[in-house]
């Protein structure tokens, strides 16, 4: 008898291996694909790797990876061409991470970080899925289409095709998100904070965790996300003092940006008043991009943090709480300053969320017809807006107005989803589908527990 349980046991855990294999190669599929046809095909460089490899290498050579000079210097050095601009526009703590890959060739670096990248996001969809939706073998088809879905979402393909460092990133927030949901474990919340913290201090936006943390009285998890944020830094200046000199020049994150994959409102803004090579503005210089970005920027955050305190008795509860992560992260993708298309990988998160608790069987019809249109809208968007990447469209002639706003069209489906977010928000509890429930009959394992 005990050798049978041991035998069944093993063929368990086994299907469940491959699951996740399964899983996460269909969440990877498309990326893989598509970054080999950009790399072999079009043969495309990646230009955001350009500046992250060049910082770690000036990291290593004792130079401060916010020296556009050396920076420029060393690019001409190693052969690449690329346009700097500002140069490494991170914090520290990013560039002392690179200096591994900048212990490579060039080219090898990018090879393993992109492949660590489609590893990581891959591994994280998957063990997500599973966590979020169950293993009932009546839902399989459901969830191999969502990993899918979650690798069709087009900033994942451009995060791996610029060498973008977002897919990294991406489990540190889920498992952070995951473990912070934990209603009776302090010390699992704090450490659910502690990497939302780790993801902070490279990209801004999963920082504004700590507002429905606050509201919804999870301390722990905020202290742990200021102490894996500033933790980083702190530690990172205290390894290499001397490369922090002109990091100063991150403040020009707040400044007015026209360039076309900025899709925040400060790059809406911007391209209605500024000309671009893509872009023709409304209103040609009628005002000033800068006053009028940080004036809607902050109405937008003020109406999202008025919102999120509205419904701060609802952040008490683990659906409240989901809801409310994911409203924030929405709100703080489109009002992070000079946002890009490719950083709103991290919305899968949110989105991640808003299913586990409202439709953990994966029927989507559960969200309602208007709920179910503005999250096929967020969706859909973002597919417009890489169409019009794709066919490089210049403004110009009578459409000219046209083509300028479709150059925001990922905008547009991220404030459809704001909305969803809020929708559900304030929603009561009888319209959602808790997290475990209706999963499907035959369900051995109930989800929403982290082993």
């Amino acid at each position: 008898m005990s050798g049978s349980a041991g035998r069944e046991a093993g063929a368990t855990e086994r299907g469940g291996l491959s699951e996740v294999a399964l899983l996460a190669l269909a969440a990877i599929a498309v990326p893989l694909v598509g970054w080999a046809f950009w790399a072999l095909v079009l043969r495309l460089g990646s230009n955001d790797f350009h500046d992250y490899w060049l910082a770690g290498r000036l990291v290593l050579e004792g130079h401060s990876p916010y020296d556009v000079g050396a920076l420029r210097e060393l690019a001409a050095r190693e052969h690449l061409s690329l346009q700097v601009g500002g140069g490494y526009s991170y914090p520290l703590p990013f560039a002392l991470v690179m200096v591994p890959f900048a212990a490579l060739p060039f080219g090898a670096a990018l090879v393993a970080f992109n492949s660590l990248s489609l590893a990581a996001f891959g591994l994280a969809v998957a063990a997500w899925i599973l966590w979020a939706h169950g293993r009932s073998p009546n839902l399989g088809r459901r969830r191999l289409a969502l990993a899918l879905g979650a690798g069709l979402y087009p900033p994942v393909y451009g995060t791996v095709v610029n060498g973008q460092a977002n897919l990294i990133l991406i489990p540190l927030l889920a498992l952070g998100v995951a473990c912070a949901l934990e209603e009776t474990r302090p010390l699992r919340r704090f450490g659910g904070g502690l990497t939302i913290g780790l993801a902070a201090i490279v990209k801004l936006v999963p920082g504004v965790a700590l507002v429905p943390f606050a509201l919804g009285r999870r301390f722990d998890a905020a202290a742990g996300l200021v102490l894996g944020a500033f933790g980083a830094l702190v530690a990172a200046v205290a390894v290499i003092p001397w490369a922090a000199s002109g990091s100063g020049g991150l403040a020009s994150l707040l400044d007015a940006d026209d360039y076309y994959t900025n899709q925040s409102i400060n790059g809406f803004v911007s391209r209605l008043a500024l000309p671009t090579a893509r872009t023709a503005p409304l209103w040609d210089h009628g005002f000033d991009p800068g006053i009028v970005m940080l004036a809607a920027t902050a109405a937008f955050g003020l109406i999202t943090l008025a919102l999120l305190w509205r419904a701060r008795d609802r952040l008490r509860s683990r659906r409240g709480m989901a809801l409310g992560l994911a409203f924030a992260l929405v709100a703080g993708t489109i009002g992070a300053p000079k946002n890009s298309f490719w950083n709103e990988a991290f919305v899968l998160v949110a989105v991640g969320l808003l299913l586990a608790v409202e439709t953990p069987d994966l029927r989507f019809g559960r969200l309602g017809r208007l709920d179910g249109v503005l999250l096929a809208t967020w969706f859909g968007a973002a597919l417009v807006w890489t169409m019009v990447w794709a066919m490089n469209l210049v403004a110009g002639g009578p459409l000219a107005p046209i083509v300028t706003l479709l150059w925001s069209s990922s905008l547009y489906g991220l404030l459809a989803l704001w909305w969803l977010m809020a929708r559900r928000l304030f929603a009561g509890d009888g319209h959602a589908v808790r997290l475990g429930a209706a999963r499907g009959e035959g369900s051995d394992q109930s989800a929403g527990t982290i082993s």
